[in-house]
């Protein structure tokens, strides 16, 4: 019985300390940028959008999530694209690449849903 209880603990503790990381790293300040893509740098792992603000250097990783199952290598100069992106450790980490319909498309799905709620 103490050892199931031992291991019980063990395994929350240990998921615990896994949420609080994952939480940590979505907790950073999340930004948008919309508008035509610049620039794409397949080698550096970047991709570079001019929106309303100026010019965004997003940094591509593994955990990026691009929309329809496309990749960096699918994006093109002139794209119109919408991203969310944190900045941790002076870069600007792309966490989520779309075009800009389907950012439209889940904002609504979004207010849909609150409106139901």
């Amino acid at each position: 019985m103490k050892k199931a209880l031992v291991i019980i603990v063990s395994l929350v503790f240990v998921l615990s300390i896994v949420g609080l990381s994952f939480a940590k790293e979505h907790a950073m300040k999340a930004m948008h940028v919309s508008g035509e893509v610049t620039a794409v740098d397949a080698a550096a792992n970047t991709l570079t959008i001019s929106g309303k603000k100026g010019e965004v250097v997003l940094t591509i990783t593994d955990k990026t999530k691009f929309a329809e199952g496309k990749t960096l290598v699918d994006v093109k100069i002139g794209d119109k694209l919408s991203a969310k992106y944190s900045e941790k450790d002076g870069k600007m980490m792309a966490w989520k690449v779309m075009t800009k319909e389907e950012m439209k498309e889940m904002k609504k799905e979004r207010k849909k849903k609150e409106k139901e709620d």
